[in-house]
């Protein structure tokens, strides 16, 4: 009896170790930060990921609705997108700055500004939760 007890109870521990110890698919997790040229955090930016020009080689198949993304940036200057899968990408940005009038404050102009920047992403296997790939683009 105390055998059979004992090999039960081996058989679900090793089941319980299998499945809670099981490394998983990590998605990445794409982290923009958007500042000026001096450093000034860049609010509201326009920030695209996306595959960029050349992916759709032949024999490629591409998910655009999954690894083409469009976010502004937050207060803090950061834009973050959550992928699936790995990729090689292009990040565009896009900010609009306004600029007070020197002579007339009641005016304001609009200056666009511009940054690129190409990134590989990966899915891992891993315990942890984060796969994250930060990245820093100054605007133009």
């Amino acid at each position: 009896m105390n055998t059979k007890f004992l090999y039960i109870f081996a058989a679900i521990l090793g089941l319980v170790l299998l499945f809670t110890s099981c490394k998983k698919d990590r998605g990445p997790r794409l982290i923009v930060n958007v500042k000026e040229a001096d450093g000034t955090i860049a609010k509201r930016a326009i920030v695209r990921a996306w595959y960029g020009p050349n992916a759709g080689q032949p024999g490629s198949i591409l998910n655009t609705a999954l690894m083409d993304q469009t976010t502004r940036t937050d207060g803090a200057g950061d834009a973050i997108f959550d992928f699936k899968y790995s990729a090689v990408l292009d990040v565009d940005v896009i900010y609009y700055k306004e600029i007070q009038d020197s002579l007339n404050p009641t005016i304001y102009y609009t200056d666009t500004l511009y940054g690129h920047q190409v990134i590989k992403i990966e899915q891992v296997r891993q315990k942890s939760k984060e796969n994250n790939y930060n990245m820093s683009i100054k605007v133009k």
